[in-house]
């Protein structure tokens, strides 16, 4: 089964294809005169493809997900080892120069498979910095793993961090998915190529909960976790009952 779709760059439009993804693989009908799941725009558009691949299991280029296990699959790589960070993982044209991990895929694909997992993200085009107030949005896991030595290893995405100020790694657990925000420009996230953040950013899909997160120089990457530069491996995103 394979669906293809036009990417509406920008404003509402890019909300309206969203919404129409996501009535098309729920069963929902399409609009008189409309190919199935195309909308077309006069601004610049470029296409998506989504395949079913298994039993409730979908690709989105090289994302993958799962509808019964509620998860998000994508493939990264090992971008920085030693030294301050904001952000978990980035896009290869985003903020690499302060991210553990970088990928290829696009945010915005990432966005439309959680939509269809039930994320809702944060309602919001402002998250609280104070961190006495909790974020909006769904709660998921942070997972990455990859292949060593003949076995492979998975670790929790807090686990690659390491708190500046209390000298130690942060509190285990859940990440919230606020989803990016729509600006003038387009879909925040696939703008800025801001996927996981470790600080107060309303303009990344997942954002980091703790302590810490109102600080830009609370953060360093973790080396002792970490494989070695370039290594390829998988993230994956899952959302909490």
């Amino acid at each position: 089964m394979r669906f293809r779709y036009r990417w509406i760059v920008g404003g509402i439009g890019e909300c309206l294809m969203l919404a129409g993804l996501v009535g098309i693989l729920s069963g929902a009908e399409q609009p008189p005169g409309s190919a199935a799941g195309e909308i077309v725009t006069t601004r610049s558009t470029t296409n998506l493809a989504v395949r079913q691949v298994g039993p409730g299991v979908f690709e989105i280029g090289e994302i993958r997900f799962n509808k019964k296990e509620k998860l998000v699959k994508f493939p990264a790589v090992v971008n920085f080892r030693e030294g301050p960070i904001e952000y978990l993982v980035v896009t290869s044209g985003g903020k690499i120069h302060e991210s553990v991990f970088r990928t290829h895929v696009e945010p915005r694909q990432i966005h439309v498979a959680m939509l269809l997992l039930g994320a809702k993200g944060a309602g919001t085009n402002a998250l609280p910095e104070d961190p006495a107030q909790s974020l909006p949005g769904d709660r998921i896991s942070v997972t990455v793993s990859w292949q060593a030595d003949g076995k492979k290893h998975f670790r929790a995405g807090e686990e690659f961090v390491r708190d500046r100020k209390r000298d130690a790694a942060p509190k285990k657990g859940d990440w919230v998915y606020n989803g990016s925000r729509v600006r003038e420009d387009g879909f925040a996230a696939q703008q800025d190529g801001s996927i996981i953040s470790l600080i107060t950013d309303p303009d990344a899909l997942v954002n980091n909960p703790r302590p810490g997160r109102e600080d830009d120089d609370s953060w360093l990457a973790n080396p002792k976790a970490l494989p070695p530069l370039e290594t390829p491996v998988e993230v994956t995103l899952q959302l909490k009952p």
